[in-house]
């Protein structure tokens, strides 16, 4: 594969991660909670489930986005490949590697969501 389509794909992907993260990144944060009264605070007593719902949000929308992401540059790499094997052979890696990403996605939120259903014991 050239340096030059090696470079488009990289700088891509970096500018998607940096979208999708630097969206969360703020509420990812602790929130300022004062310990001494606990009915300011949003969720929970300590901020821990905020801080673990918004890790959670930001996990699953990377899961998402970043396989579209490389889904479609993998299928752009293979069908404007032509003659050439290593970058059709990049192209069906990243298409695959998308694809799994995918899988993934939906797997981890039937997974975070059974997990729920059992913390919050069995109400549907």
């Amino acid at each position: 594969m050239s340096n030059r389509v090696t470079r488009v794909v990289m700088a891509t992907m970096i500018v998607s991660m940096l979208a999708i993260g630097g969206l969360g990144v703020g509420s990812a944060m602790a929130q300022d909670c004062n310990p001494e009264n606990i009915s300011e605070c949003d969720n929970g007593y300590d901020g821990y489930e905020n801080m673990l719902s918004a890790l959670f949000d930001i996990a699953h929308l990377t899961l998402q986005y970043a396989g579209f992401v490389t889904v479609f540059a993998g299928a752009v790499l293979w069908f404007t490949a032509r003659r050439s094997s290593d970058r059709a052979q990049t192209g069906v890696w990243l298409l695959i590697g998308g694809m799994a990403m995918i899988a993934f996605y939906f797997g981890f939120t039937a997974f975070v969501g059974l997990l729920k259903w059992i913390a919050e014991g069995g109400d549907a």
